[in-house]
């Protein structure tokens, strides 16, 4: 059975958002309500860098740099994070940019979600490459784990806020999730879904927010995989690389009692036997 190893120190307060950096070969995730950009060097040394009051998930920009979603928007970085550009989304001191992730053209999305967690506050925001910004999903609590399937056909949503996953036909031309159904219900007394990522065979990973775990699910919604951690809230999970078996795992402090929890806010590595696939960048 899988195993979750922590290999980092507590390094962060609310750890999120990780994807795995292929022109460098470096984790880099965000401590979301510090506003920072972090990142996991090959040596095992963890750095961090300022952005914004928020930083919500980073991805990185096709023609280099990086796309960071930060609190009302998105904010665009140079190579050198040089700040090339800022994309106000909306105005509304209450709501705040979540999780988000890039689709197989290279279009990024991005769920809001108010701070006081309201119910149906939230809406799924999409980023196209001439910065021009759709809502393509209203009425979300905590929008979160977006995900492709590996063939691009099929996208994943979920709302920690209600516990459920849902599975949407993807228009890849258009940029648009259709027909939803319900995948997955995690049950309360197991947490809540968070951020997820996919395998090559079809298995969706998700982390589990209250829960300490992560979970697999195969295509069909079946559970098939269940490893524990030893912290409360697990946040969101990626594989290091198409092809690699090891998933970072990102996990947060907040809300709990950080000497009950000593390992709360390190990032976990877990050797899962299954293989990641290519995560896109924004073609923006």
């Amino acid at each position: 059975m899988p195993r979750a190893d922590q290999i980092t120190d507590r390094c962060t307060f609310h750890g999120e958002g990780p994807f795995w950096d292929d022109r460098s070969s470096r984790l880099r995730f965000v401590d979301m309500l510090a506003g920072d950009v972090v990142t996991l060097l090959p040596t095992g040394t963890v750095t961090r860098r300022h952005v914004d009051d928020i930083a919500a998930v980073i991805r990185a920009r096709q023609s280099g740099g990086y796309l960071v979603a930060v609190e009302r928007g998105f904010a665009l970085f140079d190579a050198d994070w040089s700040r090339a550009g800022t994309v106000r989304v909306f105005d509304s001191p209450a709501v705040r940019m979540n999780e988000g992730n890039c689709d197989p053209q290279g279009r990024f999305y991005c769920g809001s979600m108010a701070y006081d967690v309201s119910s149906g506050s939230g809406s799924l925001y999409r980023l196209d490459a001439d910065l021009s910004v759709e809502t393509v999903l209203e009425s979300a609590t905590i929008p979160n784990g977006l995900q492709w399937s590996a063939d691009g056909t099929r996208a994943f949503h979920a709302d920690t806020g209600t516990g459920r996953i849902d599975v949407y036909d993807f228009d890849a031309a258009a940029g648009r999730l259709l027909d939803p159904r319900p995948f997955v219900t995690v049950e309360k007394e197991h947490g809540a879904p968070d951020g997820t990522t996919v395998d090559d065979e079809g298995g969706l990973w998700v982390a589990l927010r209250g829960g300490g775990a992560v979970r697999r699910y195969d295509a069909d919604g079946a559970l098939s995989e269940v490893v524990e951690l030893p912290v409360t809230n697990v946040t969101a999970c990626t594989f290091a690389g198409a092809g690699s078996g090891e998933l970072f795992v990102t996990t947060s402090m907040q809300d709990v009692d950080p000497d009950a929890e000593p390992a709360a806010g390190a990032v976990f590595s877990i050797s899962t036997g299954a293989r990641g696939v290519e995560q896109a960048m924004f073609a923006g």
